[in-house]
């Protein structure tokens, strides 16, 4: 480069115009998976303190450190947003596996419905919980990815139950398979603690009686 190129100081000029941009370069952007786990993280910790009444994409974009187009690419609204980010925080469904009993498959199940509601896993607390609930869009969201599936393992359950003769057939009703989570939600809202084993072992009790020649699931 020529001697026009410099300045008073003998410094390309083209130094000044770098150092200015360089900047620009230096952030990382989140793209793909990790992006969406963010966006995830900050639509639940933005309910979590505002509520589903008043989150918008803005706050959610805002808690996550990027803009609205981020969203909208991925999303249409909040509602399928946080539709989104309920199924990604929510635990799998534990399967019944294969030499263990209906009693101790409904007791596993009933140990990882109690975790959810106490705030043990990456899903929203019950007191979120109770919000989504007052919301139409949520609740229909909230049956049809946390009810649903969990109630449908829990029949699966009671089938394998009266196969084995541990339970009698004209004992179940449409809403046995109810039974179980209503008892340990019952139990959050009268004391606004989570159940203990014990307690959830009684709740299977109730659901599958114990055998007179067998032990219940609380001496299990």
């Amino acid at each position: 480069m020529g001697a026009a190129n410099r300045n008073g100081d003998g410094y390309y000029r083209e130094m000044a115009h770098v150092t200015q941009t360089a900047p620009k370069f230096s952030r990382s952007r989140r793209r793909g998976e990790v992006l969406e786990r963010a966006l995830y993280e900050a639509t639940l910790a933005e309910l979590s303190q505002v509520g589903y009444g008043r989150l918008t994409m803005e706050g959610i974009a805002a808690r996550a450190h990027t803009g609205k187009a981020a969203l909208y690419r991925r999303w249409a609204s909040k509602h399928d947003l946080v539709h989104a980010a309920l199924v990604f925080a929510l635990p799998p469904v534990p399967e019944p596996r294969s030499g263990r009993s209906a009693r101790d498959a409904l007791l596993t199940l009933f140990i990882a419905h109690r975790d959810v509601l106490a705030g043990k896993t990456a899903f929203p607390g019950l007191d979120t919980i109770h919000q989504l609930l007052h919301e139409p869009e949520m609740r229909i969201i909230f049956a049809d990815a946390v009810v649903g599936p969990r109630l449908k393992i829990t029949e699966s359950i009671l089938e394998a139950a009266v196969e084995a003769g541990d339970i009698d057939p004209a004992t179940i009703t449409p809403l046995t398979a109810r039974i179980g989570p209503a008892l340990i939600n019952h139990h959050f809202l009268l004391t606004g603690e989570p159940p203990n084993r014990r307690e959830l072992a009684l709740v299977v009790d109730t659901v599958i009686p114990p055998r007179a020649a067998e032990p219940s699931a609380q001496a299990e």
